[in-house]
């Protein structure tokens, strides 16, 4: 069994391992080309298609269904 300053070793050398390892995440994704900030909206935003025959249409105004789903 692992001592208690083992145990206390162990989880140093746990959270120092995930430091680096953050580190080296943060320095690799700060790249010099990222393109945040240089995006262009679309010019042409295409309309949805429409639905099929099949599809019911929702009701405007009040439903009138006397509690039936109560």
């Amino acid at each position: 069994m692992i001592g208690r300053i083992g145990t206390v070793v162990l989880v140093a050398v746990v959270a120092a391992t995930a430091i680096v390892a953050n580190l080296a995440l943060l320095d690799f994704a700060s790249a010099g080309n990222d393109p945040v900030g240089k995006l262009k909206p679309q010019a042409h935003v295409p309309n949805a298609p429409a639905p099929p025959a099949s599809v019911i249409r929702p009701r405007i105004g009040p439903v009138t269904d006397e509690g039936a789903d109560d």
